[in-house]
């Protein structure tokens, strides 16, 4: 008998901010396609008390806007050995995962879908570019779901 893992995908970011918003907009899409055990959150940024939560997952997938990628990258995510002092808008997903796997020691596995974005200035919507980028991505994901889970 087979045990059917679960998956957490996150997708984070503004949607009043342009392109920060890809995060969501990647993680609806996805959820659109509604794959057997896959979870969709989405929020604006991130905070401790998702530890918990992201405890009971088999995997952890975090898709958020990047400055520094020019299409899209997908990582394993490791824990950040040093996180800030101060956590008020601080709290990144390594904070996370070195948060969850200090608290719960759970076996847990964490990725990032990091998505290259430009524009972060109000608005709806995300550029013709960042859209392009988050649909290769959307197609890399659902292949690496259809695949893994």
């Amino acid at each position: 008998m087979s045990i059917k893992k679960s998956t957490c995908i996150i997708g984070i970011g503004n949607v009043l901010r342009g392109d920060d918003g890809v995060g969501q907009y990647v993680a609806d899409k996805i959820e659109n396609n509604h794959l057997t055990g896959i979870t969709v959150i989405t929020t604006q940024q991130l905070d401790m008390g998702l530890a918990e939560e992201l405890s009971s997952f088999d995997t952890v997938l975090f898709i958020d806007a990047s400055l520094d990628e020019n299409t899209f990258s997908f990582l394993p995510l490791m824990p950040d050995k040093h996180p800030p002092q101060s956590f008020s808008h601080h709290v990144n997903a390594s904070v996370i995962v070195s948060l969850t796997q200090q608290l719960f020691s759970t076996p847990t596995q964490f990725y990032i879908c990091a998505i290259g974005a430009s524009n972060f200035e109000m608005g709806n919507g995300i550029s013709e570019a960042t859209k392009a980028n988050a649909d290769a991505a959307i197609a890399a994901i659902t292949n690496w779901l259809e695949a893994n889970v």
